[in-house]
């Protein structure tokens, strides 16, 4: 990692090690999923929706995706391509007021937007920790940092960050999501150590920088 340009790709291709990113998986305590950081690079709202569709028809039931990422990331439009993966045709949309919304699909799909939760102990009064990892469905988390205390370590995390221009840096961890084929999603991306450094420490202890 000598240079100031990598070229990035999904597991399957050159990419970086997760042992390169010791400090922040220390922090972490574990490493779920490959040897390698899944980056991906979505330049399209097409794209990122395409991106959702394949984790929803990968996705086990019981399953919990956590996202992560600033407002104007890209998450909704993830969970979008999500729901169309587990073929809801429903409009979905962010639960920002509700804080939950469910949908049927080939699993029960239950998208939480923990944006306006003040802590976990509020996420715990409204049920919703009752509805993670249920047999049969699909937990989406937008805004998780807020609720990281009650997450388990199975949890998927999907880290989103807008790049100028618009491009979304997307970084994929956990068992079953890093074992998805992205290799059609390949797109080279040149990405500096800073902002790979920047990219991977963003949520040290699930607290985004300012």
């Amino acid at each position: 990692m000598s240079s100031l340009d990598l070229q990035l790709y999904a597991s399957f291709s050159s990419g970086l090690e997760k042992t390169d990113f010791r400090e922040y998986y220390r922090i972490r305590e574990y490493a779920e999923g490959g040897q390698y950081l899944i980056i991906l690079s979505s330049p399209y709202v097409r794209r990122t929706i395409a991106i959702g569709r394949a984790i929803g028809r990968a996705a086990p039931g019981g399953s919990i995706v956590a996202f992560r990422g600033d407002l104007g990331a890209g998450k909704t439009t993830l969970a979008r391509g999500v729901a169309q993966g587990l073929g809801i045709a429903e409009p979905i949309i962010s639960p920002t007021y509700t804080i939950i919304a469910e949908y049927q699909g080939r699993l029960h799909l239950v998208h939480i937007d923990a944006y306006r939760l003040s802590d976990e102990d509020e996420f715990v009064q409204t049920g919703g920790e009752e509805l993670l990892g249920s047999p049969g469905s699909l937990s989406l988390i937008e805004w998780s940092e807020r609720i990281a205390g009650v997450l388990p370590n199975e949890t998927q995390y999907i880290t989103m960050v807008v790049k100028e221009g618009g491009n979304r840096i997307i970084l994929i961890e956990g068992d079953w999501i890093e074992n998805i084929d992205w290799q059609r999603f390949k797109i080279p991306y040149s990405i500096d150590l800073q902002l790979a450094s920047t990219l991977s420490k963003r949520y040290q202890n699930d607290c985004p920088v300012d």
